[in-house]
């Protein structure tokens, strides 16, 4: 595959695939089928801690909800983008969000089963189950990856779990349930979008409170900050005027809020290296570039290859 200064991955549903693009350029760069058409679409990358392959996650059949579950992980030879095996979770359903911890395990939720299980991507076998009791849909990590927490769609209340013991240490609650979770830049707060309301609540890590629910201008995707900590981002989506957003808060004073409006329903946000562009993944297919300090769509954006592009994440280079 063409190396460049900053390449991209993502999942894209409606051709079950991984591909590969330049993010300057716009070229794809490659497209390898993980799943299989109506059955088993992706969702979510780890990266193994070496960079040398991606393990993806293979929800099912739909996107959340009443499901026909897959119970595989693909795996991806990242220097030859290709696909090199899938692995079987046997009994566990519903693979979804994934991370890889300090000593290089991968961690994947499973929703049918309401668990965490931790793989060794070496022997790709499951090394050890975690219980949380709910779907944990999404996840988000410590910046030591010491600590991880999952948040629960329609269960409120986030799950906190602690990596090296692999124990659950708490339960944080929430007036509702949740969307997509995040930790801040400086580890202090967490940030959570409410379930079906156009709320951002921010929640203290310490003391595991929430202390502060910011308004927004749809229901809230996810939350993503900038590498210097200096904005957090929001997708949102209004459904019902089919509307989407992606909203700017300044993370010192989340009340100062800006409103991008794009031509969609947004997913994954990925802010790029230059520090000023941020790219979005759309339901449509597109994915646009937003000037940060603009604060508006610019030029530059291209075409995930096929509708419903999910996670956008960085190759290393």
């Amino acid at each position: 595959m063409t190396q460049t200064g900053e390449r991209i991955l993502a999942t894209v549903k409606g051709n079950v695939s991984l591909s590969a693009f330049d993010a300057i350029s716009g070229e794809r760069l490659a497209s390898v089928p993980v799943g299989t058409a109506g059955v088993s679409k992706p969702h979510e990358i780890a990266i193994t801690s070496d960079g040398s392959h991606a393990f993806v996650s293979l929800y099912g059949d739909k996107d959340y909800g009443p499901n026909a579950p897959d119970n595989r992980l693909a795996v991806v030879d990242l220097t030859r983008m290709k696909l090199v095996g899938h692995v079987d979770l046997g009994l566990y359903s519903g693979p979804h969000a994934l991370m890889t911890d300090p000593d290089g395990m991968i961690w994947v939720t499973v929703d049918a089963n309401r668990c965490v299980l931790v793989l060794d991507p070496a022997t790709r076998e499951i090394e050890h189950t975690i219980h949380l009791g709910v779907p944990g849909h999404f996840l988000a990590a410590t910046s030591d990856g010491g600590t991880v927490y999952f948040s629960a769609k329609e269960y409120p209340f986030i799950c906190e779990v602690d990596v090296v013991s692999r124990e659950m240490r708490a339960r944080i609650p929430l007036p509702v349930g949740a969307q997509a979770i995040r930790v801040s830049h400086d580890d202090q707060r967490l940030y959570v979008g409410h379930l079906n309301r156009p709320l951002l609540h921010v929640v203290d890590r310490v003391t595991r409170q929430g202390v502060e629910t910011v308004p927004l201008t749809a229901v809230p995707g996810w939350p993503f900050v900038t590498p210097d900590g200096a904005l957090v981002l929001v997708t949102t989506h209004d459904a019902p005027a089919d509307r989407g957003f992606v909203e700017l808060l300044d993370a010192g004073d989340l009340t100062r809020r800006t409103a991008v409006e794009v031509p969609g329903e947004p997913f994954h946000a990925l802010p790029m290296h230059d520090g000023e562009h941020v790219l979005v993944a759309l339901a449509s297919g597109e994915i646009v570039k937003i000037h940060l300090g603009r604060a508006e769509l610019v030029p530059g954006g291209f075409h995930a290859g096929n509708e419903m592009p999910e996670m956008l994440l960085h190759l290393r280079d």
